[in-house]
């Protein structure tokens, strides 16, 4: 019994001192506790605003041509009506500056100049004949007019090809908004017993657009975001800090003494991953909080579904970081080794966007990972409140997995006790 006792006590010793070591350490609260809080401030004030002002965010540049001398029928013509009344729209949805000219991207001041520089995201042009094609002036030797469409040109910038995309397609939906607006507009001069069906004709299908009953109310990208940023807590706080356990202590010349000490090796072993464990759920905790207070997150808090999750997680994660710590010589190596696998493992797990966005084998890789599991466990209880037994596939995968990689550290820790 009292031996017993002494081990508990041993265990519990060697956990607070190793958590107590990280507090005391400014470098190893940043990386371990506060990174995730850190990435998930910066993304929520970046892209945690309405719809409305992220699109207002983007900058059209405009080059409004509708006004400038052109000809129809042979007769010059001058009308910017129309020109006018599609940048005032533009300016009602976007940041608009206007130019005189696309130019090119050596010449200051035009449009061309401004893409290359990136002070707007996607440059609008409007021909000089835009009001007279759009009000039917173009017309035959009987003076019916002849069908011509007005032609807009967009330029986006192609060294920012995920940018160049949402800027497009929202300039594009804007487009749309516009003519559909022109569509009415038009058939209102046309006598009324033929205006229902002008305006089936040119808007043949009407599509209707709701949101499935899957999370009871609207989500924005935050609430999305934050359950997914529990898997960068088990890379950041669980892989990184157990990657250090064993190596800090070799640099620092105590982990000889310590394994010589009256410590058997499975309570250092405890002890540590009693600590990386404090430190896990205390960073899961600040990130969660921090998303309540600051973001005014709404989810749905299962929490022994959370506590369990983030546990069976956090034994992946640990087990890899005691495979590093035991192989690595020092703590930089540890450090260095830790940085290059959780770095890149990050963008493979869900937390940043949808694995089925990316190319197979990436899904392959990422789908392999027990972080992307965690990632969809807690997107699917958090924002879907979805019952437990909808998880269980994830759950039983974390086990298996978490249990492996934490026997595999231990035997490479024990191996590495051979070594001393």
């Amino acid at each position: 019994m009292m031996q017993l006792r002494r081990a508990i006590y041993q265990v519990f010793a060697i956990a607070k001192t190793d958590f107590l070591g990280v507090i005391r350490n400014k470098t190893a609260i940043f990386f371990t506790l506060l990174f995730p809080l850190f990435f998930i401030v910066i993304i929520g004030f970046t892209f945690g605003q309405s719809g409305a002002e992220e699109t207002s965010r983007i900058i059209v540049g405009t080059v409004n041509l509708d006004g400038g001398i052109t000809y129809v029928n042979g007769t010059a013509s001058q009308n910017s009506t129309i020109g006018d009344a599609f940048v005032q729209a533009l300016k009602a949805n976007f940041t608009v500056y206007e130019y005189g000219e696309y130019g090119d991207k050596d010449t200051n001041g035009t449009a061309a100049y401004a893409i290359s520089r990136g002070d707007i995201d996607v440059s609008v042009v409007i021909p000089a004949n835009f009001t007279e094609t759009l009000s039917f002036q173009y017309t035959d030797n009987l003076g019916i007019p002849v069908p011509t469409k007005a032609h807009l040109d967009l330029y986006v910038d192609p060294s920012d090809p995920t940018g160049s995309l949402i800027t497009q397609q929202s300039v594009l939906g804007f487009i749309s908004g516009f003519v559909k607006y022109y569509q009415d507009t038009a058939i209102s001069y046309f006598p009324p017993d033929f205006q229902d069906y002008l305006r089936i004709f040119a808007d043949p299908i009407m599509v209707s657009t709701s949101e499935a009953d899957v999370a009871g109310r609207e989500l924005r990208w935050i609430e999305y975001m934050v359950p997914g940023t529990l898997g960068l807590v088990l890379l950041w706080s669980g892989l990184n800090h157990a990657s250090m356990a064993i190596a800090i202590e070799r640099t620092r010349g105590t982990f000889q003494r310590m394994v010589v000490a009256p410590v058997s090796p499975t309570s250092v072993l405890i002890g540590k991953l009693i600590s990386s464990l404090a430190l896990v759920y205390l960073s899961a905790v600040i990130l969660l909080v921090s998303g309540v207070l600051l973001f005014q997150v709404n989810l749905y808090w299962n929490i022994p579904v959370i506590i369990l999750a983030v546990f069976l997680g956090a034994l992946s994660a640990i087990g890899i970081g005691l495979i590093i710590s035991s192989l690595a010589k020092n703590e930089e190596a540890a450090n260095s080794i830790a940085i290059i696998i959780s770095v890149p493992l990050q963008f493979f797990i869900g937390a940043f966007f949808p694995l089925s966005i990316m190319p197979e084998p990436a899904q392959i890789f990422g789908e392999a990972l027990p972080f992307t599991k965690l990632v969809n466990a807690m997107q699917n209880t958090m924002t879907k409140n979805l019952p437990f037994e909808t998880i269980i596939p994830e759950i039983l995968y974390l086990t298996i997995s978490g249990l492996i990689l934490f026997l595999l550290g231990t035997i490479v820790y024990r191996i590495s006790l051979r070594r001393l």
